[in-house]
């Protein structure tokens, strides 16, 4: 797992991880500044997802120079070799993930894709969805819906098997 895939897995959008600081992370939550509202959430990240972070943090460390993760840098610099050391923007993010899944041999990957998947999982593991929008910062139900929707389709078609005596697992 790369560090910028570590850290959109955790439901966060693709320009929310751009504008992080080094100084938004706290070794276990990160603060997230919404690009929809004026909110700052708290966003905690998994031991895999803190590791990942952490070893990335410290091969800056090691770099030292302009990839000293000083409190107010960037959390993610560019690497390629025109912009190598300023912000990872929007733009070069989702260059990188769409690179990540062609090399997975994943079709159409995405930093949003990314941000489906932990609304879907958050609902699978039953955190209650009151705190699955606080995670994503969202504040619509309808909106989060639109992230949770297959998880309710099945387990509507699971329900239903099971109420006739079929419940046999989808």
């Amino acid at each position: 797992m790369f560090p910028i895939t570590a850290v959109i897995s955790h439901g966060l959008r693709a320009s929310e991880a751009s504008a992080l600081n080094v100084e938004h992370w706290n070794g276990k939550i990160l603060k997230v500044h919404r690009s929809k509202g004026q909110n700052v959430s708290e966003v905690p990240l998994s031991r895999e997802a803190r590791s990942h972070l952490e070893a990335y943090l410290e091969w800056r460390r090691q770099q030292g120079g302009m990839f000293e993760p000083l409190p107010e840098s960037p959390m993610f610099l560019a690497q390629d070799p025109k912009s190598a050391g300023q912000r990872l923007g929007y733009k070069g993010l989702h260059r990188m993930v769409k690179k990540l899944g062609a090399i997975a041999g994943v079709e159409d990957l995405n930093p949003h894709r990314f941000r489906h998947t932990f609304g879907t999982e958050v609902i699978r593991r039953g955190v209650d969805p009151l705190f699955g929008k606080e995670l994503m910062g969202i504040k619509s139900d309808r909106v989060f819906q639109r992230y949770t929707k297959g998880v309710f389709k099945q387990a509507a078609a699971e329900a239903y098997l099971k109420a006739i005596g079929e419940d046999e697992n989808l």
